[in-house]
């Protein structure tokens, strides 16, 4: 029986389409089976794919065309996120579905080199849809990316994110979510805004930045420099990230 089910395909197919445009085959002709070797207990093939990149695929049993398919659709997928390059990645096949790993030789967004964040490469796993786990090296924390695969400028966006503010990601993704939520809320009630409006998420961002960078600046000092990096923010928005995000205003 093969691992990935044939209605897998299709749906994992037309919600990849939706959401991100990506003009991937749904039968994922471009990869093909180059080497298979059996085990004991494993069998383990070898797929060669476009511009000369090739994945490793452990398996229980020997590959159908339906789990190629949604390999090949998800390696496709992950490949052609802006700024990855590489040849190489990895896929392990159980009941539910598989996860995979690429290895990149260099992936850069927004002129920043991610390398040196990612040391185990970019895991991703299939589950009716294609699904993100990503472990960051951001220092002395390694914090984890973890949801579904929508675009990959909302991957990068909670890559870069994690690289910023690592603390909060270490948590389990969908409470980072709920937290993210009733931060923004408080950021809200704290400038005496509209609740929904919050405080931009840039602006969150950059001030953590700053304050990560030399520990200890103040609210003042930090809005200075944010309005010489042109940021349209005021008092209230920096004083707000610092109550929520670093406990007070120093």
């Amino acid at each position: 029986m093969n691992a990935v089910k044939r209605t897998m395909v299709p749906l994992f197919f037309l919600v990849l389409m939706f959401f991100t445009g990506f003009s991937t085959r749904i039968w994922a002709d471009d990869w093909s089976l180059v080497n298979e070797t059996h085990g004991k207990s494993e069998v383990v093939t070898v797929l060669a794919g476009p511009d000369r990149r090739s994945v490793s695929v452990v398996s229980a049993t020997a590959l159908g065309k339906n789990d190629v398919a949604a390999i090949g659709n998800s390696l496709n997928a992950v490949w052609a996120i802006p700024g990855l390059e590489g040849v190489e990645a990895s896929v392990r096949l159980d009941s539910d579905g598989f996860r995979l790993v690429v290895y990149p030789t260099s992936f850069r967004s927004e002129g920043r080199d991610l390398m040196p964040f990612l040391p185990s490469g970019l895991s991703f796993y299939f589950r009716r849809s294609l699904f993100y786990d990503i472990s960051i090296k951001a220092g002395d924390f390694i914090p984890k990316v973890t949801g579904a695969y929508i675009s990959p400028e909302e991957l990068l966006r909670h890559i870069s994110a994690a690289i910023l503010m690592p603390e909060m990601y270490l948590y389990d993704q969908s409470l980072v979510e709920r937290v993210e939520r009733l931060e923004n809320a408080l950021m809200a009630a704290l400038k005496k805004s509209a609740p929904t409006g919050g405080v931009p998420s840039a602006t969150v961002l950059a001030v953590a930045n700053i304050y990560n960078e030399n520990p200890g600046i103040s609210p003042e000092e930090t809005l200075k420099i944010l309005k010489a990096r042109k940021f349209k923010t005021d008092i209230k928005e920096v004083r707000a990230v610092y109550f929520v995000l670093f406990g007070g205003l120093q």
